[in-house]
């Protein structure tokens, strides 16, 4: 399995390593992803990247290919050597990949029809745990490192909240003066909770909502975390700025296009595309304090 899916990304990036193009060549548009299955992403995303590329007919362009890696360091790279034209994610993977490769946030996405949203911290109810200090000397499940809403933003909350985090290793016990964290993979979170492993997780509402009537009514949520866009979609600092321009009104428009609705429909569920809010501009700058400065070394390994 490692050894295909590394073919299957070298596959990608050669396939977009050409000879140098001529004004009258056509071009293909270069969208970034970071995952650990090139199909599967793939597959959720050409349709989108298709579109676009489609609407970018007049200024040359014949297509759309997806680049595919497993590490943010790999696609910070792309980016800075120009293999990659736009990409997008959460908010704390789209502000460390700005702070490497110079790409830019331009829009945010609806995902899941949901403009913003914000991490929440869950219990069992039974569990005797009122408030966020109640988890001194306790486990809290978060998920994958680099998350926006189920890891950076409640480290965020337990450090405003003054708190000391412990990054606990397996089979370590868990510190009393503390609370003491574990990472999961990406929606594992709960799971751990719910089958007792740990004393709280980290989530978003909408995960919650999903659950089972009977297993969603034995949690409590005991905090939440700011309220950050959904996800935003970045390009690549040195594109063209005309292209930039078309970019934008081709993915701001896609709503009032019946074709555009379908697209965004199957592409997780986005309604809707729109410029990033003032408000949230403010916000990323407090992120970006927090992941550069409290996370620092951590951040390298993304």
């Amino acid at each position: 399995m490692a050894a295909s899916r590394t073919f299957l990304i070298l596959l990608f990036l050669s396939s977009i390593i050409v000879c140098p193009a001529s004004a009258t060549d056509e071009r293909m548009l270069i969208f970034g992803r970071v995952h650990d299955d090139p199909v599967r992403s793939i597959k959720d995303r050409q349709e989108f990247v298709d579109y676009i590329s489609k609407k970018l007919g007049p200024l040359g362009f014949a297509g759309g290919r997806i680049l595919v890696v497993e590490k943010m360091k790999l696609l910070s790279q792309a980016l800075r050597d120009g293999k990659v034209d736009l990409f997008h994610d959460s908010v704390v993977p789209s502000l460390v990949l700005e702070k490497w490769s110079g790409s830019l946030p331009i829009l945010r996405q609806w995902k899941y029809g949901e403009a913003d949203y914000e991490g929440v911290i869950v219990v069992q109810k039974s569990s005797g745990v009122d408030t966020l200090a109640d988890l001194r000397g306790k486990v809290i499940a978060f998920e994958e490192p680099h998350s926006t809403s189920a890891t950076v933003l409640p480290r965020m909350l337990f450090e405003e909240k003054k708190i000391k985090l412990h990054h606990m290793e397996s089979a370590e016990i868990a510190k009393t003066d503390a609370v003491n964290f574990i990472y999961g993979a990406d929606g594992s979170a709960l799971n751990v909770l719910m089958t007792g492993r740990v004393d709280a997780a980290t989530t978003i509402l909408r995960e919650i909502d999903r659950l089972k009537p009977e297993v969603r009514d034995g949690l409590k949520v005991i905090g939440k975390t700011i309220s950050v866009p959904r996800q935003l979609i970045s390009v690549r600092g040195n594109l063209d700025p005309k292209l930039v321009k078309a970019l934008k009104k081709i993915l701001v428009t896609m709503d009032s296009d019946p074709e555009g609705q379908g697209v965004l429909k199957r592409q997780q569920n986005t309604n809707k595309i729109d410029e990033i809010p003032a408000a949230s501009m403010d916000q990323f700058k407090q992120i970006n304090r927090y992941v550069f400065s409290s996370l620092r070394k951590e951040v390298d390994s993304w």
